[in-house]
């Protein structure tokens, strides 16, 4: 593990990125006290993680999934976009709030 001042760290930064890469840990230290850690990413895909989260908030009633994918929803969206002005900013508004509940 590494330790770097926030001054060494802005001048040398693609340095230690590169450290980081090879999978060395970075602490960044602020008048000798740690303020921050640069460490790689772990190997387990955070996608995964956070869709773990989703379904256990959904399952405990806290939280309503969309029924809609998201995918889904962009390609609509640039759909209307095309037919639309990009200046017609009042009817982009207003069709975002028909599609409200």
């Amino acid at each position: 593990m590494i330790s770097v001042g926030i001054r060494e760290l802005k001048s040398h930064l693609s340095q230690y990125i590169e450290l980081v890469k090879n999978g060395e840990n970075v602490l960044i230290t602020e008048h000798n006290r740690v303020v921050a850690e640069l460490k790689y990413p772990e190997k387990e895909n955070s996608d995964n993680n956070v869709q773990k989260i989703l379904n256990q908030l959904a399952s405990e009633g806290k939280l309503i999934p969309a029924k809609r994918k998201s995918t889904q929803i962009s390609k609509i969206q640039k759909q209307n976009l095309t037919h639309k002005k990009q200046g017609d900013w009042w009817a982009l508004y207003q069709d975002s709030k028909e599609d409200q509940f």
